[in-house]
């Protein structure tokens, strides 16, 4: 159980609940839900309409809410998929959640990425605070089509991001070059 209060949330998140009753049909609806998260971030970011992806995220975090609140989710994946739901959130105690559920996702197991959604939900959620991120993988648009990795805080080493499953620093800033040339030249 978590309880997160920030009013700046949209929603607010109060009291969450994972892991009390097993539900497979709530399983599948956040499986669905997390499909069209998902599928409203295919294709060039420059030519995205972000308001109206917004306002979709709003409406699954809602959703993916409703499901937390109900101890309806149990699952390794379960928590994964609803850290990803949180991950496009648009608060700091969004982001808080999104990290909780991806630490519960990582010690249940079975999930390759657990571990990276585990680090780019901290940093997120550091970002958030004005502060820098730990692992590397955030990236920031300084000016249109020139995409760059947020500031890092030292004191993370490669090894602790392998065991993530998250590239090295001096890896981490090549998708920066090519999700800025792709924007440049307007490919997804």
């Amino acid at each position: 159980m978590l309880t997160l209060n920030d009013a700046g949330c949209r929603p607010t998140i109060g009291r969450v609940v994972f892991g009390l009753t097993p539900d497979p049909a709530a399983s599948a609806q956040l499986a669905q839900i997390v499909q069209a998260d998902q599928a409203a971030r295919t294709g060039n970011p420059a030519q995205m309409d972000w308001k109206a992806v917004a306002a979709q995220d709003e409406a699954r975090r809602v959703q993916t809410l409703a499901l937390l609140r109900s101890g309806r989710l149990s699952s390794a994946r379960d928590a994964f998929s609803a850290a990803l739901v949180f991950q496009h959130g648009d608060c700091p105690a969004h982001y808080q959640l999104a990290h909780w559920l991806a630490a519960q996702a990582l010690a249940q197991g079975g999930i390759r990425e657990a571990g990276w959604l585990y680090g780019a939900t901290f940093d997120r959620w550091q970002i958030s605070l004005g502060r820098p991120q730990r692992y590397g993988t955030q990236f920031v648009e300084v000016a249109p089509c020139d995409i760059q990795l947020a500031p890092v805080a030292a004191g993370t080493t490669d090894r602790d991001r392998e065991r993530l499953g998250i590239p090295a620093l001096g890896l981490a800033r090549a998708p920066a070059d090519i999700l800025s040339d792709r924007c440049r030249r307007g490919l997804p």
